[in-house]
């Protein structure tokens, strides 16, 4: 329709009846025919595409595992300026395990067996690396936003 309203220089609605008496004429209906196809298989290859990506978005938000290594360092530090990757390191192995297997219940098992003042050592390393989030944490505000001015205080 766009092509024979280009070729008749008229409005689209005046250009429908010319069209379908075009596809009555086998070299134009072909052509249709092709275009149409090649449409189709490109939403097939989009929809494929689509799903795929669906998929790794899924798996990232079920907190698939992430190789820290490869994020440098600066960007790795958790909120009290604690590494990470150093910090999991220096736990007992029953601590390292119970983190990487994200199991609470094994790591307050872990935390029992310890002396108190060395668990509370190990835990407030652990929240200063952001291995353990003790609340939820607040966005950071983008450069478009005004913080408040209790946020500023």
């Amino acid at each position: 329709i766009e092509s024979i309203t280009k070729s008749l220089s008229a409005h689209p609605g005046n250009v429908i009846s010319p069209f379908f008496m075009r596809l009555e004429q086998k070299p134009f209906r072909d052509g249709f025919n092709e275009g149409t196809e090649g449409f189709i298989q490109k939403i097939i290859a989009r929809a494929v595409k689509k799903k795929l990506e669906m998929e790794q978005e899924q798996k990232g938000e079920k907190g698939e595992a992430v190789d820290l290594s490869d994020i440098p360092r600066e960007e790795r530090l958790g909120p009290g300026g604690l590494d990470p990757l150093e910090v999991i390191e220096t736990l007992p192995i029953s601590m390292q395990t119970a983190f990487e297997s994200r199991d609470v219940n094994n790591l307050k098992k872990a935390l029992l067996q310890l002396d108190p003042r060395e668990a509370e050592r190990h835990m407030k390393r652990c929240i200063d690396s952001g291995l353990w989030l003790t609340e939820q944490p607040t966005p950071m505000p983008t450069a478009d936003e005004k913080p408040k001015k209790e946020e500023i205080l």
